[in-house]
């Protein structure tokens, strides 16, 4: 008598393949972080035109700082440079003198934005200037 062959019933595999879903993702982060360098965060300002007299500002009335490109800190008076301790020291002992004379603060228009604003925050907290220019070339 012949054996019977007992046949059984194959079961399909129930695996998700992974791999397609895996090569959306890479694609999207890449598109992702592309377009994310290329989004600047701001807001689109329309500034207003001032149309300012000139200021009244000689010698004998303010005290004239200039931040030159390499970030040094010059007296409108002299010639050399001075650290930031030096000029805020001066600034401190002329209003002292003299409450009434204007701060002037020149930056070169190349200076590092940081060095005009650590100027600004040292005077404030040091000297106790509170009001100061900014110049600009008119």
């Amino acid at each position: 008598m012949p054996q019977l062959v007992r046949r059984t019933r194959r079961r399909p595999k129930a695996e998700i393949n992974v791999v397609p879903y895996i090569d959306v993702m890479l694609v999207l982060m890449v598109i992702l972080m592309i377009t994310a360098t290329a989004i600047t965060a701001g807001v689109d300002v329309d500034l207003p035109n001032a149309e300012a007299p000139p200021s009244q500002a000689t010698a004998e009335n303010s005290i004239i700082i200039e931040v030159s490109p390499a970030g040094e800190y010059k007296l409108a008076e002299d010639e050399i440079y001075y650290s930031l301790d030096e000029v805020v020291s001066y600034v401190k002992t002329r209003l002292e003198q003299k409450p009434e004379l204007l701060v002037l603060v020149g930056g070169d228009k190349s200076s590092d934005y940081g060095k005009v604003v650590e100027l600004l925050g040292t005077m404030n907290k040091v000297a106790g200037v509170d009001k100061v220019s900014l110049m600009t070339t008119p």
